[in-house]
């Protein structure tokens, strides 16, 4: 499943980053805290409904929808 799928009332384990994610944007997901098993929620949808805010690690990061493509998840049970 991919992090844009997610809905606001959902908890989700990231799993990875997607093998078609260039480079630049790959280490900028990094970089932010997007690594292997991180918990991340919605916080906020914008009116438009992109960019969205995520919480991860306690910080609310706001990401577009094609880069949220490129974050692979799982479901919290």
């Amino acid at each position: 499943m991919q992090l844009g799928e997610l809905e606001k009332s959902q908890i989700a384990i990231i799993t990875g980053l997607s093998k078609s994610c260039n480079q630049e944007v790959k280490q900028r997901l990094l970089d932010l805290g997007f690594v292997r098993g991180s918990e991340i929620s919605i916080q906020n949808i914008s009116p438009l409904g992109d960019p969205i805010a995520y919480i991860i690690h306690d910080t609310l990061i706001s990401l577009r929808k094609e880069d949220a493509i490129n974050v692979l998840i799982e479901l919290k049970q």
